[in-house]
């Protein structure tokens, strides 16, 4: 019986070790977080930058005169999605001004 008594003292203590690393742990985790991103305001909100979009639907051949005309512009390429034969929509954005 002493051998099954020892092992489960020994179980209680390293659970209570385990919550103990938990719990500060969490603790450390929330305080860091505060430090390293700052809460926003509306001040920083304002001078976001702003986007305007550009999208088009292409099939090949005009895509590279379409692109360079926009890059030309100053809109640079965001995303695109691919359909089936080759058609896809492009967009770009920029700044808006």
């Amino acid at each position: 019986m002493r051998l099954g008594a020892s092992y489960a003292a020994g179980m209680n203590t390293r659970s209570l070790g385990i919550a103990l690393v938990f719990v500060a742990g969490c603790a450390v985790g929330g305080a860091s977080a505060r430090l390293a991103v700052p809460p926003a305001s509306a001040q920083q909100a304002a001078t976001l930058t702003k986007w305007e979009y550009w999208c088009f639907d292409d099939a090949g051949e005009g895509l590279a005169r379409k692109s360079n005309a926009l890059g030309a512009q100053g809109w640079e390429l965001a995303a695109v999605r691919s359909e089936d034969q080759g058609r896809g929509e492009w967009c770009f954005k920029r700044p808006r001004m």
